[in-house]
C-alpha cells in the first residue's frame, strides 16, 4: 500500500502522520527502522493504542568479492553477494526494540 493513497489531513507531519496512517489502516503495531528512535515516542503511540517497535539489524557479514566487508549497505548489496537461501537467513537476523 502506498501511503499517498490514504486520505489524510494534509497538515499532518512526522509522528502525527504515521499515527494517522496506522489508524486509517487499522494497524495496532508500527515497526520503524532503528534510526527513528529519536523521531517517534513509544508513549505517544501507546496512547493511541498502537505498539511502536524499532527494527535493529544484527551484525551480519558476507563476502563482497575480495574486499574488506563494508557493513550497512542496501538490500541490493545483500542480493548481489548472496544466494536466495543466504538472503532468507540474513532477513531473520534482527531484533525488535
Amino acid at each position: 500500500m502506498v501511503s499517498s493513497t490514504i486520505p489524510l489531513i494534509s497538515e499532518l507531519k512526522a509522528e502525527d502522520k504515521v499515527i494517522e496512517i496506522c489508524k486509517k489502516t487499522h494497524a495496532s503495531i508500527y515497526i520503524n527502522p532503528i534510526g527513528g528512535v529519536s523521531l517517534y515516542n513509544k508513549e505517544t503511540f501507546k496512547a493511541q493504542e498502537i505498539k511502536l517497535s524499532f527494527l535493529q539489524s544484527n551484525d551480519i557479514v558476507y563476502s563482497q568479492y575480495k574486499n574488506d566487508f563494508v557493513p550497512c549497505l542496501s538490500i541490493i548489496d545483500v542480493i548481489m553477494f548472496n544466494s536466495v537461501d543466504e538472503i532468507t537467513d540474513l532477513l531473520d537476523k534482527y531484533t525488535l526494540k
